[in-house]
């Protein structure tokens, strides 16, 4: 039986030689953004990662098989951010606050590398927490500076698997007085593998243009406390998060009343989820190189793991929705078998009315496939689809600029805006 993926085509789904060796990845698939600045190398210089990966391939032989060994593989890493995170603390100590900053989100960016795709392992961990603590330094002199604040979990369901912390998130003000109604907000929603700490440009643009940013992770990645492995734990978190700034809007100059939403990559699919569950209470959202629907199909599932994405992505989203199995094949293999739950058409999210919404993704992304995007688009009203050709995941280059202005235009226009 055909399968309905444009990537798939005559000839199968496609595969990727970066998947071959340490030294592939590097070459062919990471170094480029890395030079670029960009993601998920943002914040990061090349000299710092150059000896990391010449390192990985020299002690794996070049095998690829210690990608997947995650304190294996992050141990290279930790020198290199370790001593960054030293010069910091040295130009702190010197009142250079313009190379500390820079010197703390390189660390951090380092640290990133390390526990990349998903903290699953103790150094991975260690790497996630001194990556946090990199970040929230170099974060504060940022301008405007990036906050750490808790949001109270007040949805929160423990016998669903939540955890009854708070919602850890960083939270982002323009410069100067806020305006008479207070700061438009957007909630920028993270993605498998760039959590908080991880998108400083986009963040920057943001409140450049004039928005209050609160970032956080989502089920099962992060710092994220709603249940993995439940459907319906991200509307319990969405939920709190939204009561808070409705509860903490004098205190931090925001809008309640204009609250707008962007989800990246597998936080787009909870940008999806978001803009149907909660249409009332916001004004629009943005859903960029999300899934919904075919993502969750065994067959894509299972070619994953050699398709864009630079490692195993069905380990990665295995473990991201809560399947754990000590043998990640096992653990694949359940989500595969049980994945369709997180299905947004087959649980009937996306038949209900959806607040403002933009849809917008490469046509070749083999790590979400575009079939869901235009379902999504394409059922119900209120909602702009755009495909960008010759495009692959994120629907980058070029994607970001369509972003940033579809927000400021719903912004201001106030089409299809709605208040709490």
């Amino acid at each position: 039986m055909d399968t309905p993926y444009h990537v798939r085509s005559r000839d199968g789904f496609p595969a990727f030689a970066h998947h071959d060796s340490v030294s592939a990845l590097w070459s062919q698939r990471w170094r480029p953004p890395c030079a670029a600045g960009s993601y998920p190398f943002t914040d990061g210089r090349v000299e710092d990662f150059d000896p990391v990966f010449a390192e990985l391939s020299r002690i794996s032989a070049d095998d690829p098989a210690v990608l997947y060994r995650p304190d294996d593989y992050a141990k290279p890493f930790f020198p290199v951010a370790d001593r960054l995170t030293a010069a910091a603390r040295e130009a702190a100590s010197r009142e250079n606050l313009l190379e500390a900053r820079d010197l703390y989100l390189r660390a951090a960016a380092v640290y990133r590398i390390a526990r990349f795709p998903v903290n699953r392992s103790p150094l991975s961990q260690e790497a996630w927490e001194k990556g946090k603590a990199a970040y929230e330094q170099g974060g504060r002199l940022l301008d405007p500076p990036s906050n750490p604040v808790e949001i109270p979990f007040t949805h929160a369901d423990p016998a669903a698997g939540d955890h009854g912390t708070a919602i850890p998130a960083h939270l982002r003000l323009p410069r100067g007085p806020a305006p008479a109604g207070g700061w438009p907000v957007l909630l920028f929603i993270c993605g498998l593998d760039a959590y908080r700490t991880d998108h400083t440009p986009r963040t920057q643009a943001h409140v450049d243009r004039g928005f209050a940013t609160i970032s956080f992770e989502i089920p099962g990645t992060g710092d994220c406390p709603a249940a993995a492995n439940d459907p319906a734990s991200p509307d319990r978190l969405m939920s709190s998060v939204l009561d808070w700034v409705a509860t903490a809007a004098a205190g931090h100059g925001l809008d309640a009343g204009r609250v707008f939403a962007r989800g990246i990559s597998t936080g787009g699919y909870y940008a999806l989820r978001l803009a149907h569950t909660h249409a009332d209470r916001l004004a629009a959202v943005v859903a960029q190189g999300g899934g919904g629907h075919h993502m969750f199909d065994a067959a894509w599932i299972h070619a994953q793991n050699r398709m864009e994405y630079p490692f195993a992505l069905a380990d990665a989203l295995a473990h991201k929705f809560g399947y754990r199995d000590p043998d990640p094949a096992a653990a694949v293999a359940r989500y595969a078998a049980e994945a369709g739950k997180f299905s947004l058409a087959g649980s009937g999210v996306l038949d209900r009315p959806s607040c403002r919404l933009l849809v917008i993704n490469g046509m070749e992304d083999s790590i979400f496939p575009i079939e869901d995007s235009i379902l999504a688009a394409t059922r119900g009203g209120n909602k702009d689809l755009v495909v960008r050709g010759n495009r692959g995941h994120m629907g980058n280059p070029g994607a970001e600029e369509i972003v940033y202005a579809w927000l400021d235009e719903a912004r201001d226009v106030g089409s299809g805006s709605r208040r709490s």
